[in-house]
């Protein structure tokens, strides 16, 4: 049967098991390189996967190869999946902020992710590895939620350019860890942040602006 899912839930992907690299790793290249473009186009929903199989293009496993057909057997099984704008009732961007603390085994960094909807879908969205290893859940949340903010300035500008509008009203982004929200909103835990790289306080400036 067809997954339900992109990848298994809960499937923690390696470098490193029994099986050797392929000896040829044309097919598997040629399956990801595919499924990256429709992570560009429309199909946001693969974006995580497709990311964590990108990571072993270089030598892949049996299990990699496995998983990525799983992904296309995903999209075959949810074809009719397509990204919806309502025109007739427009609603205001917003953003959805996330990471998955120490997901990589092999390098035990965190993997970041944001999705920003207008007019009820979706029209910007990525899933990235993080440069350095993060210390805590809230330490790469809020490396997610600067990302996700350096984003938001983006569409903004560009919303203002497309509409001639030069101001909108705040956007949310919506973040589910405490801890990162207030380092965000309060610059005073310097104790807590001074080990985080300067080009993630960005969010605290942006949230300034808003107040």
């Amino acid at each position: 049967a067809a997954p339900e899912t992109p990848l298994p839930p809960g499937i923690k992907l390696t470098q490193y098991d029994n099986d050797e690299p392929l000896a040829c790793a044309t097919e598997y290249r040629s399956m990801v390189g595919s499924l990256m473009y429709a992570v560009h186009c429309t199909r946001c929903d693969i974006a995580q996967a497709v990311h964590a199989l990108s990571r072993y293009l270089h030598a892949p496993r049996k299990q990699h190869v496995t998983l990525a057909r799983g992904v296309i057997a995903y999209l075959l099984r949810y074809s009719e999946i397509g990204l919806t704008y309502n025109g007739a009732n427009p609603q205001p961007l917003n953003g959805y902020s996330d990471a998955d603390w120490a997901g990589d085994i092999t390098t035990r960094r965190s993997t970041s992710g944001f999705v920003f909807l207008k007019n009820g879908a979706a029209v910007s969205w990525a899933s990235s590895l993080q440069k350095t290893v993060a210390h805590s859940t809230s330490d790469a949340e809020y490396r997610a939620l600067s990302e996700s903010g350096r984003e938001c300035a983006f569409l903004r500008n560009l919303d203002a350019l497309l509409t001639s509008k030069p101001t909108m009203d705040p956007t949310t982004i919506y973040e589910d860890n405490k801890g990162a929200k207030k380092w965000a909103e309060d610059p005073s835990h310097h104790a807590k942040t001074k080990h985080i790289d300067i080009c993630y306080h960005s969010i605290r400036e942006q949230i300034g602006k808003m107040i």
